[in-house]
């Protein structure tokens, strides 16, 4: 036990105090660094998901406005450049102003129609991204 004599502290308990101190120190940096962390993966998925739903949105607006056939079971590819033709494109930049390429595959099943969007950008692609889609 750390005891105070007359002299006020010495050289030792001073030593042992700041050692507890800095090793809480430590550990809360750690913590806050992981939580920030944490925070920026989270808005970057967030911000990515966001690119997703804007282009679903356009896709959407294509098929209810636009698409002459009938759509069913089959999937069709709607790429970015059918809906720039029709003044529906969406800018697909992530955070750093880079370019990201992608496209919508929509179905409709038992009346339900499906939309799923897919985008590549340089540092996130979307799982299941299929690249000859975009030509």
């Amino acid at each position: 036990m750390i005891m105070l004599n007359k002299h006020g502290w010495g050289l030792k308990e001073m030593l042992v105090l700041s050692g507890i101190l800095l090793l809480f120190l430590i550990i809360a940096i750690y913590y806050i660094s992981t939580l920030y962390q944490d925070l920026d993966l989270e808005a970057t998925s967030d911000y990515y998901y966001d690119l997703e739903q804007d282009l679903e949105n356009s896709v959407s607006v294509y098929l209810r406005d636009y698409y002459d056939g009938n759509l069913g079971a089959d999937e069709i590819t709607i790429t970015r450049s059918t809906l720039r033709a029709y003044d529906l494109d969406v800018d697909l930049e992530d955070q750093n102003h880079h370019v990201c390429s992608g496209y919508a595959v929509a179905s409709k099943t038992h009346g339900v129609e499906t939309i799923e969007a897919y985008i590549s950008c340089p540092n996130y692609t979307t799982n299941g991204y299929e690249s000859w889609r975009t030509e």
